[in-house]
């Protein structure tokens, strides 16, 4: 049976015997003959495995060294290495290179998180068959049902929004790979979302028994950020009204350690990806291998005679454009251009200066991704590697009230109290009768560096063509094209989508 990954065939469950943590490597796998499904006790491990292999398939750098950099803001910033990664972004003129190595490996690692999704929902529905309904261990296969559901679901957003149409890929024993239409994929997500929803606790997942574990608010957020997407702005609306009046989120009050080790799992978080050094510099560490590192900046620490006393040094691939850092001045941001930008010459509230010399006129400038950026001091002692132990955010309470505050205003509704909920966290001024433009500027300041949204809004605002079209843009560059390989082994994919 040939497979849509051609050389992945889907033989082995990512169920771990090990649960201390909801992520554990996904290596540790066992035989899906070996499950006993009437042992419900076990039943969590299909949640666990999907978790382990979301933190280390979706979670690669190489995936967001292309969908963070398509956007004017930011780009992967190395012409020296990895440089055509640069050409899905406006220094290359979008020109999408589909035999480049990080497009196969982030189409790969999508369907490699679906395909062991897919296997972890057929072993609960096994278990389910020995349950019964409404009991409290049936209660629990729908709530670890949902969450692996989520990390599928969250794939599907990954594929559809840099891929466009793709394969919805329902079981793995599947044998026709026609892609589906954007529309359609949006419609599944948004399905199985709601579905998924209707099973899950109505917690914060720093509420849950299994701390971090996504919720019934967090299909929710999902769905609503693509039906966002789809332009279907009463279910935005009702989605993340619903998150609003009912979830007890609130924002971090601290925008600056929102990011950084005191953030981790606060009351803000609606999705995150867990990592732990288990507080020991040696030994086990459950992490996201160089997702972090690959985004830092170089820093050096002087002493008070200005004389070299520690340093500490990322890839430097993602690298903000000058003009971005003028929108943040022009604002008057304070501490979010403080959060979000590590600009090169100046020095960090810890003492840290960051290495380079800003130049203002330049295309790619050192002004570095301060969102991965994690203070020596918070680390654990005698770790130096760039964000180590700290967590991966994918949706944050301040894009639920920034979609909620878009979906009021393009109905004709008043989006001022969501909207300023963020705004004062951020220390600026509140606004009366807000804009959609004023929303979509707002979403560009506060969720920079954030899984490409702002690349997304401009292509379903249909800002793209004006902003990004003298780079090279054109709605054909909108997606990049499905890797070389995968459809020289798999004709179907390169027949047009229904």
């Amino acid at each position: 049976m040939k497979t849509l990954l051609y050389v992945l065939p889907a033989a082995m469950l990512a169920l771990t015997s090990c649960t201390d943590y909801i992520d554990i490597d996904a290596e540790n796998t066992i035989d899906v003959d070996a499950i006993d499904y009437t042992d419900a006790s076990t039943m969590h491990e299909a949640a666990t495995g999907a978790y382990a292999t979301l933190r280390t398939q979706g979670i690669h750098w190489a995936n967001a060294m292309i969908w963070m950099g398509r956007d004017d803001d930011m780009s992967s910033g190395r012409a020296d290495d990895q440089g055509d990664a640069l050409k899905f972004g406006y220094p290359g003129g979008y020109t999408n290179p589909n035999a480049f190595w990080a497009v196969g490996n982030m189409w790969s690692t999508m369907y490699n998180i679906i395909i062991d999704c897919n296997s972890n929902i057929d072993a609960l529905d096994q278990y389910a068959e020995n349950l019964s309904t409404g009991s409290s261990d049936y209660q629990n296969y729908l709530q670890y049902k949902g969450e692996v559901r989520v990390v599928r679901a969250w794939a599907y957003y990954q594929l559809v929004t840099n891929f466009g149409p793709c394969v919805i890929y329902r079981d793995n024993t599947q044998n026709s790979f026609r892609r589906s239409t954007v529309e359609k994929v949006y419609d599944y997500i948004i399905t199985e979302m709601q579905e998924a929803a209707a099973g899950m606790e109505a917690k914060r997942p720093n509420q849950m028994s299994r701390p971090g574990a996504f919720t019934k608010y967090t299909a929710e957020a999902l769905a609503a950020r693509t039906a966002l997407l789809a332009g279907n702005f009463p279910l935005v609306e009702s989605l993340t009204d619903d998150i609003v009046n009912g979830g007890g989120f609130e924002l971090y009050p601290d925008y600056y350690n929102l990011f950084k080790i005191p953030g981790k799992l606060c009351n803000e978080s609606l999705m995150e990806v867990q990592c732990s050094d288990f507080g020991t510099a040696s030994g086990d560490y459950v992490g996201v291998d160089q997702w972090f590192n690959f985004r830092g900046a170089g820093l050096t620490l002087f002493d008070a005679a200005g004389n070299w006393s520690n340093g500490i040094g990322g890839w430097t691939f993602m690298r903000y454009s000058p003009k971005f850092l003028e929108l943040m001045e022009n604002r008057g941001e304070t501490i979010r251009k403080e959060t979000s930008l590590l600009v090169a010459g100046t020095t960090t509230r810890e003492g840290w200066t960051i290495n380079g010399d800003l130049d203002r006129t330049a295309e790619i400038a050192q002004i570095y991704d301060g969102k991965g950026y994690v203070p020596f001091d918070q680390m654990t002692a005698g770790n130096s590697e760039w964000g180590r132990n700290n967590n991966v955010r994918l949706i944050r309470y301040a894009e639920v009230l920034l979609m909620n505050a878009e979906a009021k205003v393009r109905q004709g509704k008043n989006g001022d109290a969501p909207f300023n909920q963020v705004r004062a966290r951020a220390q600026m001024p509140s606004v009366n009768g807000v804009t959609v433009d004023q929303i979509l500027e707002e979403r560009r300041v506060e969720l920079c560096a954030e899984w490409g949204l702002r690349y997304t809004d401009l292509c379903r605002t249909g800002q793209a063509t004006s902003v990004l079209g003298k780079y090279g843009w054109n709605e054909g560059s909108r997606y990049i094209p499905v890797p070389s390989n995968q459809i020289i082994n798999t004709p179907e994919l390169g027949e047009d989508p229904e």
